[in-house]
């Protein structure tokens, strides 16, 4: 899947098109186009995080999007996202990337018709993470057991802070 046909899939291909075509010359715009007909969507595992793009350096590696988030968040994720990417790839060649979420990002949203803020927390991606946290470590002290995404590392020691005990990794 690339992002043009998620955005084909979303309906709004015509408006990414027209916001395109609008902001830059016909050859620019073109040149974009054909960009991000090229740009892979995937399938991301994290569940903190509802997206990303990715680059190395001038070239566009692709935009992760965790699908599990509701439906009307996850299109203005894939926007938020979309509008990195052609912040990124319009930016002026030669020149140092500028902020991640500086002014060219934050015109990009709003020619998208968002606002320049964080999509926000997805109540379905809440639940994922509570479902894949796992018990990492036990309180000697107390018996609390640690729950975490990630284990600790066994070769370190931990110590609990509420009550001064060790931690012992599972």
């Amino acid at each position: 899947m690339t992002a043009l046909s998620l955005a084909e899939e979303f309906g709004l291909l015509a408006s990414i098109h027209a916001v395109i075509y609008d902001r830059l010359s016909p050859h620019e715009a073109t040149a974009l186009i054909a960009q991000l007909a090229a740009l892979p969507v995937k399938r991301s595992h994290a569940v903190q995080r509802l997206g990303s793009y990715v680059a190395r350096g001038a070239l566009p590696v692709m935009i992760r999007l965790q699908f599990a988030q509701e439906k009307e968040q996850l299109r203005q994720t894939f926007l938020h996202e979309l509008a990195h990417a052609c912040d990124h790839l319009t930016h002026q060649k030669g020149s140092p990337y500028r902020q991640a979420h500086g002014a060219g990002w934050q015109s990009w949203m709003a020619a998208f018709g968002l606002p320049a803020e964080r999509v926000g927390q997805s109540d379905a991606l809440i639940t994922l993470r509570e479902q894949r946290l796992k018990v990492v470590a036990i309180c000697r002290t107390c018996g609390l057991e640690i729950r975490r995404l990630r284990r600790f590392d066994k070769r370190k020691r931990y110590v609990h802070t509420e009550c001064g005990g060790r931690l012992v990794p599972v």
